[in-house]
């Protein structure tokens, strides 16, 4: 693959790791695995500002500020007024991340020619990363489309599926709107669904590589995701389709998101490991993670989303 371009495709096989056994929970090590490299280079989620330092008690305290003072072009009338700017606090609490328990047991972890339990700690730690990446993207997507939040309709031919492609004009719109939201040039994010990128490439496949070598496509930064990991919209109303509702093919497809990085945020609370070890009625250990974090947008302005309605 060419330089340039960043691609999210996280294995979710556990490697072989050998190690020491499996005798007492060492928490901080656990934890620390949990943590190592959370937020990688290959995720959008790098991108978002990071608000970490201002969790207090899992819960981020910041303000709304108020509105901005007027400016007077050649002013000749004296005194100058004077305003107050009246912010208004926000309490944001984190939202917690529980992966479900998994048991090891001790004949598995006495015959195994790994250290099965770092291997399932690994998993874990991809489950939270891949949910925590997920919710975000569905948090950036906009419900409706607005000055602010541009909801882009692609406009290109039918891809077979009975939807239209996207096209590099339809991105080339979205830069429009960025444009006329006067969010700066730089700090542009594209989030591409694997559709979505299938399509730029059929359209122009010179152009594509273009974008796989310097990673930028209309002034912004490109990744790409699977699809199953982006909000959805419905094909024929354009509605966003709520988190958790279960699939229905026929009518959902799933979008493409952008954002500027100083409109969105992240937040990393505790992460704490719970276990039972030497249960007796299972004869292993069990083991689960609970994560604390935030991801939104920061004042429902600079995101977007790309979605392809049906032919």
């Amino acid at each position: 693959m060419a330089a340039g371009a960043t691609v999210i495709g996280l294995s979710m096989l556990t490697p072989k790791i050998e190690g020491a056994a499996f005798s007492g929970l060492q928490k901080e090590i656990w934890l620390d695995t949990i943590l190592e490299g959370f937020y990688a280079d290959d995720m959008f989620l790098s991108e978002m500002r990071d608000m970490s330092a201002f969790v207090d008690n899992e819960v981020i305290n910041l303000a709304e500020a108020g509105v901005n003072p007027d400016v007077l072009i050649n002013n000749t009338s004296y005194p100058i007024a004077i305003s107050s700017r009246t912010d208004g606090p926000i309490d944001l609490p984190l939202d917690s991340y529980d992966t479900e328990n998994t048991l090891v047991r001790s004949l598995e972890q006495s015959t195994l020619a790994y250290d099965k339990v770092k291997s399932v700690t690994y998993g874990h730690k991809q489950a939270l990363r891949m949910t925590f990446m997920e919710y975000a993207a569905n948090r950036i997507a906009p419900a409706t489309d607005s000055t602010d939040t541009p909801l882009i309709d692609a406009t290109g031919t039918d891809n077979g599926d009975g939807v239209k492609r996207l096209t590099y004009k339809d991105v080339r719109g979205l830069r429009k709107r960025f444009d006329n939201g006067e969010l700066p040039s730089e700090g542009r994010i594209l989030v591409l669904s694997a559709q979505h990128q299938e399509d730029l490439e059929l359209e122009d496949v010179e152009r594509f590589d273009k974008v796989m070598d310097k990673g930028m496509l209309a002034g912004f930064k490109v990744y790409f995701l699977a699809e199953k990991r982006l909000p959805r919209y419905n094909q024929s109303t354009g509605a966003k389709v709520a988190w958790g509702a279960s699939a229905t093919p026929a009518t959902d497809v799933h979008a493409s998101i952008a954002f500027h990085k100083d409109e969105v945020m992240r937040a990393q609370g505790t992460v704490d490991l719970f276990s039972k070890e030497k249960d007796p009625e299972n004869r292993g250990d069990v083991i689960g993670f609970q994560m604390r974090g935030l991801s939104m947008p920061i004042r429902g302005k600079g995101v977007a989303a790309l979605y392809s309605p049906a032919v």
